[in-house]
């Protein structure tokens, strides 16, 4: 059931060749994902393009602090490729490293005023700037650190992506100005009020909302003219993806193995109400050639479980602890990789691509 999420967009259909089997004229369709999927290890394969990676913070040393992080919030690409932003949980809160690894430049230190902050939690990249989110504030900086402009947001972010055009996608609970709760709005110009796209208020969504424990998870992502959002505040978790130009929904799938990482899930019985631990930690999404892929660590398996969305394919599962970030056709998938210390790493596209059975395009 659907009715309490309503989709803020213009009706003007958006067709995608790669969206077929998703849905074409009319409403969004929707599909159950993942049960009764063989799983298919491909820890060899992984381990193989890590060996050939480029690791940012993988390697320990005492004379670079801003090369070691403490735990990875958020990372993401410049669209160019060109550059990797890492927002880490300590002050440099942001670090800018040029696709080799090297470390270009650091800021945002802690603090209330122009330039800082005290808890981030999300940021979005794109080839000129960064905008940050912490609950309450948004700034923006050139990517050599600058300070662009800053605002008061009302809500609590938690991913960010590039949206459709020169604005930002935001996720993360927080009410409009009647009050009504919404979970993903864009981001233009800091100076005008961000537009709505995706509300909620299902008492699983008003739970999460009052839980904010959605951190850590990066449940935006934008591949072409495609954005997947992974909206797990949901009961079941829903799986939307959205199309360019205007955010019209073009499918919702439903992965009840991937829960949200609140510390419990209620399930209703005859008797009441009991509490289950969720299957799941959802950790990353990705699109690749229009191949929506979810990643989480399930509970019972060491490593982590890669879902495809779009093909009729097994899911897949690596002994490697990791979140998908980003990928950028062309150049790199950006994986965080939590062994040997948390750190994250650029893999080839293509070699990633095929390690899921996939034909680069």
């Amino acid at each position: 059931m659907r009715r309490s999420l309503r989709i803020l967009a213009p009706s003007r259909i958006v067709l995608l060749a790669g969206l077929a089997a998703c849905g074409g004229e009319g409403a969004p369709s929707g599909a159950r994902v993942g049960e009764g999927r063989d799983v298919v290890d491909i820890s060899a394969s992984l381990e193989l393009l890590l060996g050939s990676a480029v690791r940012i913070g993988h390697q320990v040393d005492a004379g670079s602090e801003a090369e070691i992080f403490s735990r990875i919030l958020d990372a993401q690409m410049s669209p160019d490729g060109r550059f990797v932003v890492v927002l880490d949980q300590v002050p440099p809160f942001v670090r800018v490293f040029q696709r080799d690894g090297t470390l270009a430049v650091a800021f945002v230190p802690r603090g209330g005023g122009p330039g800082e902050a005290t808890s981030p939690t999300a940021i979005g990249v794109s080839n000129d700037h960064v905008l940050l989110l912490e609950p309450g504030r948004a700034s923006i900086f050139t990517l050599g650190g600058q300070l662009v402009d800053e605002r008061n947001i009302g809500f609590f972010p938690t991913s960010v992506a590039r949206g459709c055009g020169d604005d930002f996608l935001a996720y993360g609970p927080g009410p409009d100005t009647e009050g009504t709760i919404v979970w993903l709005r864009s981001f233009g110009a800091l100076a005008d009020p961000p537009s709505a796209i995706v509300e909620g208020a299902s008492p699983a969504e008003r739970r999460a909302r009052q839980r904010r424990a959605l951190g850590g998870s990066s449940r935006l992502a934008r591949g072409g003219e495609l954005i997947l959002l992974h909206h797990d505040a949901r009961d079941p978790p829903e799986t939307l993806t959205l199309a360019c130009p205007d955010y019209r929904t073009v499918a919702v799938d439903t992965v009840p193995e991937f829960a949200d990482p609140g510390p419990t899930r209620e399930q209703r019985t005859g008797d009441g109400a009991i509490q289950q631990p969720p299957p799941a930690i959802f950790v990353g999404a990705a699109i690749l050639d229009q191949t929506r892929i979810l990643s989480a660590w399930v509970s019972g398996e060491s490593g982590t479980r890669v879902m495809l969305l779009d093909e009729d394919a097994p899911a897949f599962h690596t002994s490697s602890q990791m979140a998908l970030l980003d990928a950028q056709p062309g150049h790199s998938v950006l994986l965080e990789v939590l062994r040997p210390v948390p750190h994250v790493a650029l893999v080839d596209y293509d070699a990633f691509v095929r390690a899921l059975g996939l034909e680069p395009k």
